[in-house]
């Protein structure tokens, strides 16, 4: 039997006082229902997946949550006499309360999941699997570019199997009702400058404005829970609403409202504007949630990448300007998201930027251990490498116009400066007279001088030497065989002084 053909398929309908869906029109298009059905096969793939946390008696979803849980909580408790500053010590109080009460929500957790949302999974596979179902659905089935919903309900269970627009990946979201949540009261641990610029971090990234004008936010990550909680001191309401079903793991949704801030930001673009004003001390820690948020820190390549929405681009602009004072650069640009990097020491000072305040630094020093907190420790560890003087791969080409030499690996030597505004890319070509070009890069504006140009002047190939030689120098003590030998090129075809034999 054909199960799709047994299935009731109809579009939904919003109703008044209620967040499910009602069932609208039946749906008769094959193509539609052969999209509805592609969803539905994803969704039981991944309960299939995950059968041993899903639809077993033993092992639960909410159970590695509640050992790591477990575990750092001892340890946050034996720190606590530990520092001799009574800022961090009433931090790690905070959160050792934050902590117990969120145990006391894996437990209630637990408890429902066994009682009421495991067997109503299992019948709701069943129903599917027969064809004994009414699914409905929203959004646009037919059209890759927009979004579309599957959405599969029992008493307690609301499950949308979402495809994410333009993108094509599949979410899945399995949302509880009749799990109570808690009150948590946060002391204010730090002063209204990083109070704020934590706030505009996370509200930029992950958090939202509802309805009613409360900031809140959803998260998967133990880590962040904490991160928002210190970050909105006075009474906040936590609760577990629901699992994520994704392709590698089960993750659990904790959401998070602050009830004592309710109308601090009426919309994100106040949001942006609060978060452009912020001074210097205080806009590392806004880059810091950001990066938190929707960022991305990679030690090996020591780059720090934030990744924000193409339609975000405008909200942001005053922010990108501040960001790329600090060396971040666009790194790329695509149709739904751009990226914005800073590399090497300049990472490596952003880092330790963002770490420089001691009670940020104990805070995620002392949420690193718990196991989703990878992102914690890359940037721990990138703080704590060695940063090389910045400025190191510049040359003065005239007075007033530096330029950084770049090398490939053929050896060929480029020396290049970006400028995001092309007036003032002109105005520096203009001073190089015929000896560069200029070019895109992104949104910005690459002036740059080949090889041919660099010999014509001796001055400027002795001080492109000067670069080669300490580059050649830190590729051979890094170990980057293939990248001493590229530098090694371009120095014999500048012709520059000859290296001792350890470095050739």
């Amino acid at each position: 039997m054909d199960v799709s053909m047994a299935l009731e398929i109809c579009w939904g309908r919003k109703v008044r006082g209620s967040n499910r869906l009602k069932c609208g029109e039946e749906v008769n298009d094959e193509r539609v229902i052969e999209e509805v059905m592609r969803l539905i096969s994803e969704f039981l793939d991944r309960v299939e997946r995950h059968r041993a946390i899903l639809l077993n008696e033993s092992a639960i979803p909410f159970d590695n949550a509640t050992n790591a849980l477990n575990d750092w909580l001892r340890n946050i408790e034996t720190r606590i006499g530990e520092s001799n500053d009574d800022g961090i010590t009433n931090l790690r109080r905070a959160m050792l309360d934050a902590g117990r009460r969120m145990l006391r929500l894996l437990k209630r957790a637990r408890e429902r999941w066994l009682k009421a949302y495991k067997p109503e999974l299992e019948e709701l596979i069943e129903r599917l699997r027969s064809g004994k179902i009414r699914i409905i659905i929203s959004g646009e089935p037919l059209n890759k570019d927009k979004s579309f919903t599957v959405h599969l309900y029992t008493k307690h269970l609301a499950i949308e199997i979402a495809r994410v627009a333009k993108v094509g990946n599949i979410t899945m979201r399995m949302s509880f009702t009749g799990l109570k949540g808690v009150h948590v009261a946060v002391p204010k641990l730090f002063g209204d400058g990083k109070l704020r610029a934590m706030q505009c971090g996370l509200m930029l990234t992950d958090g939202a404005i509802n309805e009613d004008g409360y900031p809140e936010m959803s998260t998967n990550q133990l880590w962040q829970v904490f991160a928002w909680l210190t970050a909105w001191p006075g009474k906040n309401h936590m609760w577990i609403n629901g699992l994520g079903l994704n392709d590698g793991d089960v993750s659990i949704k904790w959401h998070l409202m602050a009830l004592d801030h309710k109308g601090v930001f009426e919309s994100k673009a106040e949001v942006a504007e609060a978060a452009s004003r912020l001074d210097n001390e205080e806009f590392p820690t806004f880059t810091l949630y950001a990066v938190l948020g929707d960022g991305y820190v990679n030690v090996k390549e020591k780059k720090v990448r934030l990744t924000m929405g193409s339609s975000k681009v405008e909200l942001w602009s005053d922010i990108i300007d501040r960001l790329e004072g600090m060396g971040f650069r666009l790194s790329s640009d695509y149709e739904h998201a751009i990226t914005y990097a800073v590399k090497s020491s300049k990472a490596v000072e952003l880092a330790r930027r963002m770490l420089g305040d001691p009670m940020i630094k104990a805070l995620i020093e002392d949420l690193s251990p718990l196991p989703d907190a990878e992102k914690l420790r890359r940037l721990i560890e990138l703080a704590s490498m060695e940063v090389k003087p910045l400025g190191r791969s510049l040359v003065e080409v005239i007075d007033g116009v530096k330029m950084s030499v770049f090398v490939n690996n053929n050896g060929i030597v480029e020396l290049r400066t970006q400028r995001r505004d092309y007036n003032d890319a002109l105005r520096v070509l203009e001073r190089l007279k015929d000896n560069a070009k200029l070019r895109n890069h992104g949104k910005s504006f690459e002036v740059y001088m080949g090889m041919s140009e660099v010999k014509k002047d001796q001055e400027l190939t002795k001080k492109v030497c000067e670069v080669l030689k300490r580059m050649h120098e830190e590729a051979v003590s890094e170990g980057k065989e293939g990248r001493a030998r590229s530098i090694a090129k371009a120095m014999t075809k500048l012709n520059c002084p000859t290296q001792s034999p350890r470095t050739q």
